[in-house]
């Protein structure tokens, strides 16, 4: 009876840690609008702890290295958002004012161009684009608008942030001390490789985005294109998706300067200066700074972002790159223990040597 009852206690002991996780993954379930924040919130706090590490691996408390961060940082953004403000302000109203115009001279355009189509191809006018397009261009406002709530994110996470930073590596240090001792180990490595390759990645693309961005914003200036503030930031916003930076900013741009001035060759020469920011990236940007990160295959990172915005939409392709590289250390950790402990890899044939006979 003794050999039997082992079995079961071994079983048994996992029930507990089940029950919990899947009440943790039915709680995210139902109130994902509410767990959200915290998720930006853990990304964040991921990003910037290197940088609390540093000052309190010299002495400084953590308290105050988090409080002097937020307040050197507090500043900064205040000094770029004061700086920018101007810009925003005027782009903005500017655009409020002349969005009527433009929609209509879009639509009108499009509407020369669906007329010449459907002459020459008449299977297009069951298409019915001419509609499709009155639609997009009355509910643009409404997109517009409709994230506004999305602004909130800007308080709630920061403020989420500083309380997780204050509490540091609390709660992976209280999880490693109640798992199993023989598991510690792979536990370990597992969050050492997922650490190595996540945040290098975090940590080089958000550099990336902001170096594309100031370049996008010169460039912009440069060319004395309306609204250069706005399409900046959306750049610097889209530079987080991988390739998606350059073509946000190749197709606003281009759009906006045919309509600001009447010409091609303004539209031209964007394309250029697009066409030179994605050679910029690819060829001396990324290699510099994601020289560390986890090298992805572009087949592998189409179906992640493919599959991100099936799933979750735009954060969902956000999200989609740091999920594969979590993934991927998983796997290739898996496929190392398996080669390890189960000798699925055979051993390799000695090298034989060949000497030239002299």
């Amino acid at each position: 009876m003794a050999t039997d009852a082992q079995p079961r206690k071994n079983y048994t002991q996992f029930l507990l840690p089940a029950f919990i996780g899947l009440a943790l993954v039915y709680f995210i379930v139902l109130a994902k609008g509410a767990i959200f924040p915290f998720i930006l919130s853990a990304a964040l706090a991921y990003v910037i702890s290197p940088v609390i590490k540093y000052f309190e691996v010299r002495g400084i408390k953590r308290t105050y290295a988090v409080a002097g961060l937020y307040l050197g940082a507090g500043v900064l953004v205040f000094t770029v958002f004061y700086l920018l403000f101007h810009f925003l302000s005027f782009d903005l109203e500017s655009l409020q004012q002349s969005w009527p115009t433009y929609a209509e001279r879009i639509q009108q355009f499009f509407l020369n161009l669906n007329a010449k189509m459907t002459r020459n191809y008449p299977f297009l006018a069951s298409l019915k684009m001419a509609q499709k397009l009155d639609h997009l261009l009355e509910a643009a406002p409404q997109f517009i608008l409709g994230l506004l709530p999305a602004v909130s994110l800007l308080f709630i996470v920061p403020f989420i942030t500083f309380f997780m930073l204050l509490g540091g590596s609390g709660i992976i240090d209280y999880a490693l001390d109640h798992i199993p001792a023989r598991h510690a180990e792979i536990v370990l490595h597992i969050a050492s490789r997922i650490d190595g390759s996540l945040g290098n990645y975090l940590r080089g693309i958000l550099t990336e985005a902001f170096i594309i961005f100031l370049i996008a914003f010169t460039g912009l200036l440069l060319f004395d294109l309306n609204y250069a503030s706005v399409i900046a930031i959306l750049i610097g916003i889209s530079s987080l998706v991988p390739y998606l930076g350059a073509i946000v900013g190749a197709v606003i741009s281009s759009i906006v300067a045919y309509l600001q001035f009447d010409s091609v060759v303004p539209v031209f020469k964007i394309l250029l200066f697009f066409a030179g920011i994605r050679f910029f990236d690819d060829w001396f940007l990324q290699p510099y700074i994601m020289k560390k990160a986890v090298a992805l295959n572009p087949a592998i990172i189409l179906l992640a972002l493919m599959a991100g915005g099936e799933i979750g939409g735009l954060w969902g392709v956000l999200f989609s790159i740091p999920v594969t590289c979590i993934v991927k250390e998983i796997l290739q950790i898996a496929i190392e223990l398996q080669e390890t402990e189960f000798r699925w890899k055979p051993k390799p044939e000695p090298t034989r040597i060949s000497i030239p006979y002299t």
